[in-house]
């Protein structure tokens, strides 16, 4: 019954898809020596088939509705790993979701895996590992998918991906948080510099050379040779521009501590979308971006200076004596390295402090025009205890269940589902979520497969009679903005605050909402939406899917590479795959159809491959 429901979802959808190109990556993780900002540590790179270890990872970009497949090979070989492709809402595709122990066993060491699904939603999104907190040692990339109607195209692009830099592999930085837990998120981890597209510049004079030596093997301490632990005047980058013209830059939080206050000085920001949704223009001088949201700002260069460069700034929360910078220059002056002077953020500028104030202008407004009784309304209490920095929802400590969740709900029912933090709904409920933050910090919160709507945010105690007062769904639903609320899918829960958000279970399978520091997430601030249980799509053959994979057997060159004529198995299903996929007249009918006869290869990985292949090809009609 359901392989005929889904089939018939996936023809619906063909009309849209039939000229859907099919994008394809093949990457190989390494660990590699980096600097930066300045300071060599072992950072997890990507190479994508040029002989070339990429840090930040390659850019991903595909038109709205294209079929984007992405085989990633685990070089790693002392971590597993996971992909999660921040904005995509995986509609019909959860077990591509990337999450380990979640949608996905992780990729094991020499493993492969192999993520197929459809660019969708439009806009701008990023993708990072999602295996404990991973992605703070550089394994994220620059994700956009192009809107074919967007009322913008005429404005070149400038993607800026930004995140705070530690000089410590992520791992040893929660050990000394959970040794240390008293000064999180006040005096450790201290902030030390940051990156934009993967460049800044820390001062090398506080550099402590021995502690550096220790986060190195002595494989890498060899390695470097002659070179310095700290480079100084690392290069920022640099976006040049033309005087008089627009630009669009589409940011993007990466980090893994800290949100950022950000601006280009003397230049107006016109804030037209949030995490992918289109919002009636907005003008600011700064905003805050917090971990894992997006914004797309329109910046006219009308402001040319006497050396024809300026300051574009991340400043670190409330310190603004921390911060990280990038340049944007002028391409009629003289001096095309020139840096501006050093300053301080200019004072008295108008911000943008959230998205309340933001208007979306394509969201079916039916939910927040007509807001229908709520089938469910969750309460979520955040919260750490600092004795030990394990990090609660309702106060149970999140416990890992080395099965997948999503496979377990598949295999053996939602009554099964006994895990902690889990969340059972049903098929197009109207859910409110009330997030309760009862810290003295914000915590942004993220949620897989799903946009939803900011309906309010407020602070406790705001009457000021000192009592602990929480929002109560029924008398403080008057508060609530049911006629025009911001639609993302992540928001700050300010400190000793709440948010309330809803959102339509329109998706079915396993999602998490999380809070997006890595620390937090690591120590388990992590919450599953099980969605319609019994409409979850079959998982793909093979499933968890991951073939061995052995180094060496990637070629750098782009060159047809055989590893092993035993695999014959695995690569003829992996060619029927890439078939279906790439069938020309709807490749989603053929999709469906070998899905549902349990014939389909998707997410198995060919162990026959071209390497370094990065296409876009259409289909021939």
């Amino acid at each position: 019954m359901y392989a005929i429901f889904f089939t018939c979802i996936f023809l619906l959808t063909v009309s849209n898809l039939s000229h859907a190109a099919h994008i394809r990556h093949e990457w190989t993780l390494h660990y590699a020596a980096y600097n930066p900002d300045g300071v060599y540590r072992t950072v997890i790179s990507i190479d994508d088939g040029s002989g070339e270890f990429k840090f930040p990872g390659p850019t991903i970009r595909a038109q709205k509705n294209d079929i984007i497949e992405v085989i990633v090979h685990n070089g790693l070989h002392t971590e597993i790993t996971s992909i999660h492709w921040h904005g995509i809402h995986q509609l019909y595709t959860p077990w591509m979701d990337g999450v380990s122990y979640t949608t996905q066993y992780p990729i094991l060491p020499l493993h492969s895996f192999n993520y197929t699904f459809v660019a969708n939603p439009v806009g701008t999104h990023w993708y990072h590992s999602h295996t404990g907190a991973q992605y703070a040692d550089g394994l994220y990339g620059i994700l956009i998918i192009e809107d074919p109607n967007d009322p913008y195209k005429k404005f070149p692009d400038l993607p800026l991906i930004m995140t705070e830099w530690f000089h410590r592999y992520a791992i040893d930085q929660f050990d000394i948080l959970s040794i240390h837990p008293t000064v999180h998120h006040h005096k450790f981890p201290q902030f030390l510099s940051g990156v934009m597209n993967g460049k800044g510049r820390h001062n090398c004079s506080l550099i402590d050379q021995p502690l550096l030596l220790l986060n190195m093997t002595e494989q890498e301490q060899n390695q470097l040779g002659d070179k310095l632990l700290c480079v100084p005047n690392r290069p920022y980058e640099r976006f040049t521009v033309i005087y008089n013209e627009t630009y669009r830059f589409r940011l993007i939080a990466a980090g893994s501590e800290f949100n950022y206050k950000f601006s280009i000085d003397n230049h107006e920001l016109t804030v037209i979308a949030i995490d992918g949704v289109y919002v009636e223009p907005y003008k600011v001088q700064q905003l805050w971006i917090y971990i894992g949201q997006r914004y797309d700002v329109l910046v006219t260069m009308n402001q040319r200076s006497t050396l024809g460069v300026h300051w574009i700034r991340a400043a670190i929360t409330a310190n603004d004596n921390n911060q990280f910078y990038a340049i944007l220059h002028y391409n009629d002056t003289r001096n095309g390295t020139a840096e501006p002077p050093q300053s301080p953020l200019p004072p008295n500028q108008t911000f943008l402090l959230n998205s309340m104030s933001l208007v979306p202008t394509n969201v079916n407004t039916d939910f927040s025009l007509k807001p229908p009784a709520f089938n469910e309304t969750l309460t979520v209490n955040v919260t750490c205890l600092p004795q030990d920095h394990r990090c609660t929802i309702n106060s149970v400590i999140n416990k890992m269940s080395f099965e997948p969740t999503l496979y377990t709900m598949y295999i053996r029912g939602v009554q099964q589902t006994t895990l902690p933090n889990v969340f059972n709904l049903k098929l197009n409920d109207h859910v409110m979520i009330v997030v309760n933050n009862f810290q003295d910090f914000g915590h942004p919160f993220h949620l897989h497969g799903h946009s939803f709507y900011v309906l309010g945010v407020g602070k406790y105690n705001a009457s000021g009679t000192g009592e602990q007062t929480v929002f109560d769904p029924v008398r403080d639903r008057h508060t609530l903005n049911f006629i025009n609320p911001p639609y993302r899918d992540t928001e700050q829960v300010p400190e000793l605050s709440y948010i309330v958000i809803g959102f339509i279970t329109n998706n079915p399978g396993s999602w998490l909402f999380h809070c997006h520091i890595a620390w937090d997430m690591e120590a388990g601030m992590i919450a599953v939406f099980n969605v319609a249980a019994d409409k979850i799509p079959p998982p793909p053959v093979n499933y968890p899917l991951v073939t061995d994979y052995q180094p060496g057997s990637s070629s750098t060159s782009g060159s047809n590479t055989n590893t092993s004529s035993a695999n014959s198995t695995a690569a003829a299903q992996a060619a029927a795959a890439a078939a279906m996929m790439m069938s020309a007249n709807n490749p989603w009918a053929a999709y469906a159809q070998q899905w549902n006869s349990g014939a389909n290869g998707i997410g198995s990985t060919a162990t026959n491959t071209t390497n370094g292949s990065s296409s876009s090809t259409a289909p021939s009609s």
